[in-house]
């Protein structure tokens, strides 16, 4: 394989990742960026040992070396990848992928020393492939990658290059010329694969940046639930085939006798533990809303006034039991909820929450403590 070709790659392959680092300055991720650009640039470098490897004296140990640096600058990017997922992979992960790959080259058993060099970017091509996959699906929420696909391809391309290299190199003890266009071929696979593997990676972390503002924009950072805003969306994106929701309003009693007494970081602690209650005892495609100081809204689609009474029945005694402030067990909470049945196709929202919330006002009137429908 040429030279030249090579060094030609190890340069744009520097050039992707310098400009992958500057168009991710958006990102708040600011470790994974600088470290996507030690990786390429790793990479590069050792592209670019291997690109001037010449015969003759230590030809072997350059190659060993360019190598060893190349597979960890992409086992680094993998672990990038890893992490931003929320995968922990070890920190040392890549240095022993680097380590192995230099090592393997050096073995005085031949047909071992094949078979090493031969799994090596395939394998870390697989591993390319199922990360992106799923860094799209949970990050950027897409069921396909084609940077995934990419790097699958590629890894049977290596397999099969690799395959036929290792044939004919047990027969021989240098490349055969006849794979040289096959080396080729794979070696310009390697730089699609580094340039949609940088595009992937801005995307992953600019739609990580996206989510987090879209989550504070949407959610409540005390509680965790759904804002009004977050209300919204979801009346907007309600699928057209329910037909009926179950709208809850609930207040918690007599707060304001707790954040007199305790204070408000107490307060804010009973709002918490109330909201995993709720959230612990709903399902998933229910919408929990904070309202409004300690007002919380619950939506339950497909769900009856029945089944939304035995619910918040069953909310309302679960958090009766609980002592929200370990310091003080001696406080319990309760509070009051009113139920109504919003006929999506016959009425609107707004008439269904007033309904909610009078049927809430009712259970105050009577006594608290209880859940209540008109």
């Amino acid at each position: 394989m040429s030279n030249s070709l090579l060094i030609m790659v190890s340069l744009a392959v520097a050039s992707i990742g310098l400009i992958t680092w500057q168009h991710s300055v958006r990102s708040d991720l600011i470790r994974a960026r600088r470290r996507w650009l030690q990786a390429s640039l790793l990479l590069a470098v050792g592209m670019l040992v291997e690109g001037y490897v010449e015969p003759g004296k230590g030809e072997m140990l350059r190659l060993a070396l360019g190598s060893g640096m190349s597979n960890a600058g992409i086992a680094l990017q993998l672990t990038i990848i890893a992490r931003v997922t929320g995968l922990k992979p070890p920190n040392w992960l890549w240095l022993a992928v680097g380590l192995v790959s230099t090592l393997d080259k050096l073995l005085p058993y031949r047909p071992l020393m094949l078979v090493l060099e031969s799994a090596e970017i395939p394998l870390l091509y697989l591993a390319a492939a199922w990360l992106y996959q799923r860094a799209e699906r949970l990050v950027s929420r897409n069921r396909f990658s084609p940077t995934a696909l990419l790097f699958l391809l590629g890894a049977l391309l290596f397999v099969w290059r690799d395959a036929s290299d290792f044939y004919l190199r047990l027969q021989t003890s240098a490349a055969p010329d006849s794979l040289d266009q096959l080396h080729q071929l794979a070696l310009a696979f390697a730089a699609a694969a580094q340039v949609c593997g940088a595009v992937g990676f801005l995307n992953i972390v600019l739609q990580r940046q996206h989510n987090r503002l879209e989550d504070a924009a949407n959610f409540d950072p005390l509680t965790g639930a759904g804002n009004r805003r977050a209300l919204q969306y979801w009346l907007r994106t309600l699928e057209a085939s329910v037909e009926r929701v179950c709208v809850v309003m609930l207040d918690i009693d007599h707060f304001k006798s707790v954040n007199d007494r305790y204070g408000h970081q107490a307060g804010d602690t009973v709002l918490q533990v109330l909201a995993a209650v709720l959230r612990g005892g709903i399902r998933d495609n229910d919408m929990l809303i904070r309202y409004g100081g300690e007002e919380f809204c619950l939506l339950m689609p497909d769900a009856d006034i029945e089944d939304g009474m035995l619910a918040t029945e069953r909310l309302l005694q679960a958090f009766r039991q609980l002592a929200p402030l370990p310091k003080q067990p001696e406080l319990r909470c309760a509070f009051s909820a009113g139920v109504h049945e919003w006929h999506c196709r016959q009425q609107d929202f707004a008439d269904a929450q007033q309904k909610a919330d009078q049927a809430l006002y009712l259970a105050k009137q009577s006594g608290r403590d209880q859940v209540r429908r008109l």
